[in-house]
């Protein structure tokens, strides 16, 4: 099997549209696909281009997340590096958006949440008015939120189990250091709570 053969194989197919066949298909031959030389022939980067950005698209819709992630870097490389793309503002093809896009879902699903704003920021930079990547930068900052809120809970817990174990006659001045760090930082916690649920109802449904 060449991988010309391949890709007109699966192309031709009706039957390849459906994810999970397709995934099927791409995993047989996966190693033939990444085996070929894209540099020497740029129809051969074509078609392992394609390739390549259907199989992590496909796996982006399946959710599988932790396989997804390396094929997009993948096939983003492979558009990057396309030479008849060299002058060619790559936002303007939408598979090349919809790859940046399947990145940030899949970094927002294995929370990396920092990494999925970095391209969020990105696209809605580039695509002012759609909507969809507002509301998801929208989610994604408020779970970065949501960390940080859970990690200020655990310092107001360890103060209040410190206040209720020792007596303010035996650790002196420093009890009411402890009262009122416990109660800036419960203050910060409740304004980020706050900005949390203001930023959820910003959430657009759609």
């Amino acid at each position: 099997m060449t991988i010309d053969k391949l890709y007109n194989q699966i192309y031709n197919d009706e039957s390849t549209k459906n994810s999970d066949t397709f995934i099927d298909i791409f995993e047989a031959y996966q190693e033939l696909i990444v085996s070929s030389n894209v540099s020497q022939n740029t129809e051969v980067h074509n078609q392992v281009m394609r390739l390549t950005a259907d199989y992590a698209h496909s796996l982006t819709t399946r959710e599988n997340y932790t396989k997804a992630q390396p094929q997009i870097d993948l096939a983003i490389g492979l558009f990057e590096s396309y030479p008849d793309f060299n002058t060619t503002d790559l936002f303007t093809l939408e598979f090349y958006e919809s790859l940046i896009f399947d990145r940030a879902v899949v970094n927002y699903n294995l929370k990396q949440y920092k990494n999925s704003l970095t391209d969020l920021n990105i696209l809605s930079k580039r695509f002012p008015n759609n909507d969809k990547y507002k509301n998801w930068i929208a989610a994604a900052k408020t779970y970065s939120m949501q960390k940080i809120i859970n990690i200020l809970w655990y310092f107001i817990a360890g103060i209040v189990l410190a206040t209720s174990l020792f007596d303010e006659q035996d650790i002196g001045d420093f009890y009411d250091y402890l009262l009122y760090g416990g109660a800036v930082i419960l203050l910060i916690t409740i304004v980020a709570e706050i900005i949390k649920r203001i930023r959820q109802k910003s959430i657009k449904s759609g």
